[in-house]
């Protein structure tokens, strides 16, 4: 691994074939070059470790790691997390990708703001690549309460100083181990503030876990109430909004134009 890089980039990936070469060209083509990839493999079946092998041959910048036994999201960025040796910590899922500037404009507002945390905002495609709703344009600042509102950081936006990270890692006692982790930090005392520009693109594939948001809210529920331990009428109040947000957030662009 690339020794002391201004940022290490963590990328899960479990059968991640269909657009992994996306997700690593975008690392790829970042307008910075002091950066390491760390993608960790959860032992995919398919040709993800053949076409991650293809992408970075030769990039020192870039290293491949499998895990010994399929472990699980939280546990493989967990491993990245050990293993990278940045100034800054970047996520990106396999299944998303960034705008050539991400890292660099992130960089420089956490930087000028003396930031623990920054994320952007970002497109909602679809399996194609099409866009699916509205862009998601974040506040330029969030906080423990506003968050549990609406989590306004998606992993593949997040860059993290890593002092301010710590040994805080992933949890595994909860479906929402991402949130879980933003909560952490920002109840911490963290800084996180926001690029107000599209940055980077989340897609929405059918039958992941995070298209189900039925699902979601209940999950969400455990964490706010037997995670947090908040009381039981502000879980009320927080899922009732998430509810409204969640559906108001995927709605489809006018007209059915997804291009």
């Amino acid at each position: 691994m690339k020794s002391n890089p201004i940022v290490s980039v963590i990328m899960p990936a479990y059968n991640a074939e269909r657009f992994i070469e996306q997700a690593i060209n975008s690392v790829l083509s970042q307008t910075i070059e002091d950066w390491e990839l760390i993608v960790v493999d959860d032992c995919s079946t398919d040709a993800t470790m053949s076409i991650i092998e293809r992408l970075t041959a030769g990039d020192e910048r870039v290293s491949v790691v499998r895990n010994e036994h399929n472990s699980g999201v939280a546990k493989t960025r967990n491993r990245g997390l050990d293993l990278c040796g940045g100034e800054f910590v970047a996520l990106l899922d396999s299944d998303d990708y960034w705008e050539p500037e991400k890292l660099a404009k992130q960089l420089e507002l956490v930087k000028r703001e003396q930031a623990d945390i920054g994320y952007c905002s970002y497109a909602i495609v679809d399996e194609r690549g099409n866009k699916r709703a509205n862009d998601f344009i974040v506040p330029p600042v969030a906080t423990f309460d506003s968050t549990l509102i609406q989590s306004t950081m998606s992993c593949s936006t997040i860059l993290i100083r890593h002092s301010s990270l710590g040994d805080l890692r992933f949890s595994n006692e909860v479906y929402h181990e991402d949130l879980a982790m933003w909560l952490e930090l920002l109840r911490n005392g963290c800084k996180a503030v926001g690029n107000e520009e599209v940055l980077a693109a989340y897609r929405v594939v059918s039958g992941s876990r995070a298209s189900n948001k039925l699902m979601s809210a209940v999950h969400r529920w455990d964490l706010f109430r037997n995670y947090l331990h908040l009381p039981l009428a502000t879980c009320i109040g927080l899922i009732s909004r998430y509810g409204w947000l969640a559906i108001r957030k995927y709605l489809p662009i006018r007209g059915g134009d997804s291009s």
